[in-house]
């Protein structure tokens, strides 16, 4: 069981957080450990799985960051440890602006470099931005799952240039 079915919401990357939350209590109320004083060692400890999933499945659905991953992973578009390879210009491009901050000389030159980054984050939104903001996958094409895997390597790779930067 994956945590949208958990919660009883629709797969997608956007995620309902009010509909998100209420079943979270719902569940948190029902797997309580007071509630199973009475009951057996079993149903003492699957209460217990099921309250330490919901705590973890909240708290992933609700950050932006672990959910691109995530509904890719499950919907089977991105594997653990994927040697995922993003094309050559868009490598050479990153190789220039790495060496661009290495020859940087003073603050001004370097924010200009950052500025460039997160324009190219904002150039590799926009395509996919409407994809992104559907409320179910289901109304994705599979052509528009590859173009949110292919975003999220080259996200994780400008937000690796970006971290190297500080």
């Amino acid at each position: 069981m994956n945590y949208f079915e958990l919660f009883g919401l629709p797969i997608g990357f956007q995620v309902d957080t009010i509909k998100l939350r209420a079943a979270f209590m719902d569940i948190q109320k029902a797997s309580h450990p007071d509630k199973f004083t009475q009951a057996t060692e079993e149903e003492q400890e699957e209460a217990l799985e099921k309250s330490a999933m919901a705590n973890k499945g909240f708290t992933l659905l609700n950050h932006v960051d672990k959910l691109l991953p995530y509904v890719l992973e499950i919907t089977g578009h991105l594997e653990a440890d994927e040697k995922y390879s993003l094309k050559p210009d868009f490598l050479m491009e990153m190789m220039e602006l790495n060496e661009a901050w290495m020859e940087a000389t003073n603050e001004n030159e370097k924010s200009k470099v950052t500025v460039q980054v997160k324009n190219i984050q904002n150039e590799i939104y926009t395509p996919i931005q409407k994809l992104l903001e559907n409320p179910s996958i289901d109304a994705i094409s599979q052509e528009g799952m590859l173009q949110i895997k292919d975003f999220y390597y080259k996200k994780k790779y400008l937000d690796r240039i970006l971290a190297d930067f500080r």
